[in-house]
């Protein structure tokens, strides 16, 4: 027998170890998680460089296993949206979300790309899935448990912060209870009011974490390094949606003008300072706006939280004051 958490396709069946669910493959989901484009996503870190300086180590791929692994158990026979769970995040850069501000750099154009690309459309329509309903379901076009245009919680989300409550060790419910106490029907996962409540807890805990110093500042260090590569011809950015962290930091590595600001990036984080306000001095910054935040609420007995829970609807009130220009600099 060989060992259960193995993730590369080899095996018939994909135990997720987070929502500790066991799901058996079709041959086309083995085939995609073999296939290049989808073992890269294992080498680009779900946070960003957020690795740096916190607990979040996990990969892109991780969370897709855990996406697909919650499809999977609520829509058992829907292939097409099951290869959509598992291809959804196919198109993010190098560190995610982290360089998406760059010129040229557009993770939702890449994930189209890569599903219509000759690797992907191969392996679906030998199992007679249509690459136009995977994408409708991956854009969320077409509402299911994957994602939806609504503004309700779906599982791309959840996955995220019940994962990322995990790693942190501030997850308050235990994946079961939460499965326990979660339906799904008309497209759409339906909480129990205390499971909703623990969600909406990890809404909030999730903003706290993109808007910390602790996020903000090295991503926007990174994002700067890179965009020295871009501007001094290293690197082209429609290169990005086939490279993996790991170039990037040979590139930084390699490159005399990153080099010492990236080695200070790994082993001195702590020296990095962010403000809403603009240092004294003219101290040179960088500035980072944190534009979006994910809020998609949860939705009880057919009603989303918010409209029935004053305290919801001003904690997403205070979190929406989170938004805004920060600025980075070391100290």
């Amino acid at each position: 027998m060989d060992f259960r958490l193995r993730l590369d396709g080899a095996l018939d069946e994909i135990y997720e170890p987070l929502w500790k669910l066991q799901i058996q493959l079709f041959d086309e989901e083995k085939a995609l998680l073999r296939s290049m484009k989808l073992r890269r996503l294992h080498y680009i870190r779900h946070g960003g460089a957020s690795f740096i300086n916190t607990h979040h180590t996990y990969s892109r791929l991780q969370h897709s296993l855990g996406v697909f692994a919650l499809t999977a158990h609520y829509e058992p026979h829907n292939r097409a949206l099951r290869a959509a769970a598992l291809l959804h995040d196919i198109g993010h850069a190098p560190f995610s979300h982290t360089l998406e501000s760059l010129e040229g750099v557009d993770h939702h154009q890449w994930t189209r790309e890569t599903v219509f690309s000759a690797e992907i459309v191969d392996i679906l329509s030998h199992a007679n899935i249509r690459t136009t309903d995977v994408m409708d379901y991956i854009d969320g076009s077409r509402r299911s448990i994957l994602r939806n245009n609504d503004g309700i919680l779906h599982a791309d989300h959840l996955d995220s912060w019940v994962r990322s409550a995990f790693t942190g060790g501030y997850l308050t419910i235990s994946t079961a209870k939460i499965l326990e106490e979660m339906d799904y029907r008309n497209g759409c996962l339906q909480f129990t009011p205390e499971a909703g409540k623990h969600v909406t807890g990890l809404i909030w805990e999730e903003a706290r974490m993109h808007a910390s110093p602790a996020n903000i500042g090295v991503n926007a260090i990174m994002k700067k390094l890179v965009r020295r590569l871009i501007n001094a011809g290293e690197l082209e950015a429609a290169r990005l949606p086939d490279m993996t962290d790991t170039h990037i930091e040979q590139m930084l590595r390699n490159d005399e003008s990153t080099l010492e600001e990236y080695d200070k990036l790994l082993m001195e984080s702590w020296r990095i300072r962010v403000s809403r306000d603009k240092p004294a001095n003219a101290i040179p910054a960088e500035t980072a706006v944190l534009s979006k935040l994910y809020l998609a609420m949860p939705l009880i007995q057919d009603v989303v939280i918010t409209e029935y829970s004053q305290d919801s609807l001003s904690t997403i009130e205070e979190l929406e004051q989170l938004l805004g220009t920060y600025y980075v600099w070391w100290e």
